[in-house]
């Protein structure tokens, strides 16, 4: 074989490299936002729990209120209690737990889908990462065929 098909060769196979990197870097990228949407779907799960709980217990409740990720405030609330929901740029508005819990619900179905998305387009990116790997493999084969032939 001449030196053209082997530089030939060699610039398919860094494409191929190069190509294989963007999609790992790909990858990466919507893993990292497949855990952050999982984690906040859970939140939400445990905020509409914890709404629910609160909503059926008695007039006076008793209950742990986050401050942070390590402190915990115990208080009791008496009577119906203010539910504050963030609609989002920094506002807040006062609702009814009913509704708080459909917004959380309606959140809810949007993380799922979005979950779903993400993880079909995962399942694609590691499809390609696949195919790639096996091309840039089977010209290092051949790549690495030219050279042992040119030795003998």
């Amino acid at each position: 074989m001449s030196s053209t098909n082997e530089e030939k060769l060699k610039e398919e196979l860094a494409k191929a490299l190069e190509e294989l990197q963007i999609l790992q870097a790909n990858y990466e990228v919507l893993k990292n936002s497949l855990d952050t949407l999982v984690a906040l779907l859970n939140e939400t799960r445990i905020v509409k729990s914890e709404l629910k709980t609160l909503n059926e217990q008695g007039e006076e409740k008793e209950l742990l209120i986050p401050l942070g990720t390590r402190v915990l405030l115990q208080a009791k609330i008496k009577g119906k209690p203010k539910i504050l929901y963030a609609l989002g740029a920094g506002v807040l508005a006062s609702l009814p737990s009913d509704e708080v819990d459909k917004k959380l619900s309606d959140f809810e179905k949007k993380l799922t889908d979005d979950i779903a998305k993400l993880q079909k387009d995962i399942a694609e990116i590691l499809r390609k990462i696949a195919l790639t790997q096996e091309l840039a493999k089977n010209l290092q084969n051949k790549l690495m065929k030219i050279i042992q032939s040119r030795k003998s």
